[in-house]
C-alpha cells in the first residue's frame, strides 16, 4: 500500500480537526468554529484536493505539527505519541 493512502485511511472522518484552533503561547484551544468548507453533515472537507490552497492555514499534517496538541487525544494520528496533549475545549472565555 502507498504510504500516502495508509496516512490517508487512519483518519476517521470525525472533522474535529476542522474547527478553528486558538494558540495562546503554546497551548492549542478548539473554539465553536468550524472551517467553512467542512461539510457538517459527512464531516468531510468539500473542497480536500485543494484545501491548502483555498485555505493557506489548512496545515498539512506531519510529525511537527501533530506533537503540536492540535488533534483530538482519540486521533488515530496521535495515538501512541507519548506525552501527546490534545487541545482544550474554548469556552468564549480569558
Amino acid at each position: 500500500m502507498d504510504p500516502t493512502t495508509e496516512w490517508e485511511e487512519r483518519c476517521l472522518r470525525c472533522g474535529r480537526c476542522c474547527y478553528e484552533k486558538i494558540d495562546c503561547d503554546g497551548e492549542i484551544s478548539y473554539t465553536g468554529t468550524p472551517c467553512e468548507f467542512l461539510d457538517p453533515e459527512s464531516r468531510l472537507c468539500t473542497v480536500y484536493e485543494e484545501r491548502h490552497r483555498r485555505k493557506p492555514v489548512c496545515t498539512p499534517l506531519t510529525p511537527k505539527v501533530l506533537a503540536m496538541g492540535a488533534l483530538p487525544g482519540d486521533c488515530p494520528y496521535v495515538a501512541g505519541l507519548e506525552g501527546y496533549r490534545p487541545p482544550l475545549a474554548w469556552d468564549g472565555e480569558s
